[in-house]
């Protein structure tokens, strides 16, 4: 009979803890601090430990840290009623065997007991602290999201940033594999290292040596200096080729030569230079059907995907919107010059209603566009516009509708005007180009104070 330890400030939660695991057949012992439980985890021998993070004194994270040092090979599973990717992260790479968020799905953790209890011969005795300087980079790329879907994600997440192998992030346009992928570094042994970024879609076959490797002096005529590519300014950190799956198959072959050699070849240079970095490779199409048809190369598919992430699309983890939201308006409230604090009824479910094809990058952008039409501190539904419904200025016209071009001419200019004509931020929420929006200006014939025919919203 496995025996478990059971950590909680909280009686209730040890009564609970307690009743659940002696009826699925286990011997149960209970602590009611961290102190109490890292002792008896040394007295009673336990082959599972079950701890909460928030406790007055020694917390959970310290419980985990002492264990790890202590008894390196006895799991221990985490309980919080205060999730969040950083957490999640950092409980993982601490050597947490798993980690649950309250209220505890019962068959959910005895799953987890039963896997750990199963598994308590095997070592697990890394311990690393993430530094503050990290703990930041973190948040400023945070992902956010509490689905059973994103936690296995920030779980893995946790696990394989303290190992450099290489990694390949797949997932639909504008999932965030981007933000993984910086997840990944900020999070794990690379973190104190550069971590650079390759659009994959901008290397033609004549680019790829001077971007990638770089050139010495005097390598062709007009190299009148050294250049750095970002493989060398890569060093030991991360090198993130995004949209791999655009590379022709000459440039394919290169990458390849790169893995397999651990070092490239620098134009003009007569020594070659170690390749130190991370490769993190990511694809928004399915290159295992490229592989089959020949468009990618069998084996640089095998060699990038050492460990893969497959992040989920909106629409599979929409119980996560609400979350996004919060995040999303206190990531814009200051840009924008706002103080929204509340999100009126309906809007939630409205947005849950919604398949989001752009997945989180729309909803961000719809946030935007959406946050810039409130007026107070209130996000209102009639604020928010899709692409598959009409717009809520319409909703106002009793007697007549407008073409599509007098929508977007009307919705231009209001963004124009809401962030006094800053063509920069503009183009941010409108998710346009420059040109495009130079264009459209020219086109409508917009101007600066001039004042909408048609308002675009009852506020």
């Amino acid at each position: 009979m496995s025996k478990i330890l059971a950590i909680d400030d909280d009686s209730v939660i040890r009564k609970l803890l307690a009743n659940m695991l002696q009826k699925a057949g286990y011997e149960v012992i209970t602590a009611v601090d961290g102190n109490t439980g890292l002792r008896l985890a040394l007295e009673e021998d336990p082959d599972v430990v079950i701890t909460d993070y928030q406790m007055p004194g020694m917390d959970g994270m310290e419980v985990l840290s002492s264990i790890r040092q202590l008894k390196a090979s006895l799991p221990v599973i985490m309980l919080t009623a205060h999730g969040d990717t950083a957490l999640t992260i950092k409980s993982m790479q601490a050597g947490a065997f798993d980690y649950l968020e309250k209220p505890i799905v019962m068959t959910e953790l005895l799953q987890i007991v039963k896997n750990a209890s199963e598994l308590s011969s095997r070592s697990r005795n890394i311990y690393e602290q993430i530094p503050a300087s990290s703990l930041q980079a973190i948040e400023e790329n945070t992902f956010v999201g509490k689905s059973l879907l994103m936690r296995e994600i920030f779980k893995n997440i946790g696990r394989i940033s303290i190992i450099k192998v290489n990694i390949l992030i797949t997932g639909e346009t504008g999932t965030g594999k981007e933000l993984i992928a910086r997840l990944i570094h900020h999070s794990g042994i690379t973190r104190d290292n550069p971590m650079v970024v390759v659009n994959c879609a901008s290397l033609s076959d004549n680019s790829l040596d001077s971007e990638l490797f770089g050139y010495c002096k005097g390598a062709f005529p007009g190299a009148i200096s050294e250049k750095i590519g970002k493989f060398e300014l890569a060093g030991e950190g991360s090198i993130f080729l995004d949209d791999i799956s655009e590379l022709s198959d000459s440039n394919q072959a290169r990458i390849l030569r790169v893995i397999q050699e651990q070092e490239f070849e620098k134009p003009g240079c007569t020594e070659p230079i170690q390749m130190k970095a991370r490769i993190i490779a990511s694809s928004n199409k399915d290159l295992e059907a490229m592989v089959r048809s020949g468009k990618f190369r069998e084996e640089l598919y095998y060699r990038l995907k050492v460990f893969t992430f497959n992040i989920p699309p909106l629409r599979f983890r929409k119980e996560d919107i609400a979350d996004l939201v919060n995040h999303f308006i206190i990531k814009h409230n200051k840009k924008l010059n706002k103080k929204i604090t509340k999100v009126a009824d309906g809007v939630i479910s409205f947005l849950q209603s919604y398949e989001w094809p752009g997945n989180t990058r729309e909803l961000e952008n719809t946030l935007l566009q959406a946050m810039v039409m409130t007026h107070g501190n209130v996000l209102e539904k009639d604020n928010i516009v899709l692409k598959n419904a009409i717009g809520p200025w319409l909703k106002t016209q009793q007697k007549e509708l407008v073409s599509l071009e007098e929508v977007e001419r009307q919705h231009i200019l209001k963004v124009l005007e809401a962030v006094n004509w800053h063509k920069q931020e503009a183009i941010e929420i409108l998710n346009l180009t420059r040109p495009t929006l130079n264009a459209k200006i020219e086109k409508y014939d917009l101007r600066k104070n001039t004042e909408p025919e048609v308002p675009l919203s009852n506020n």
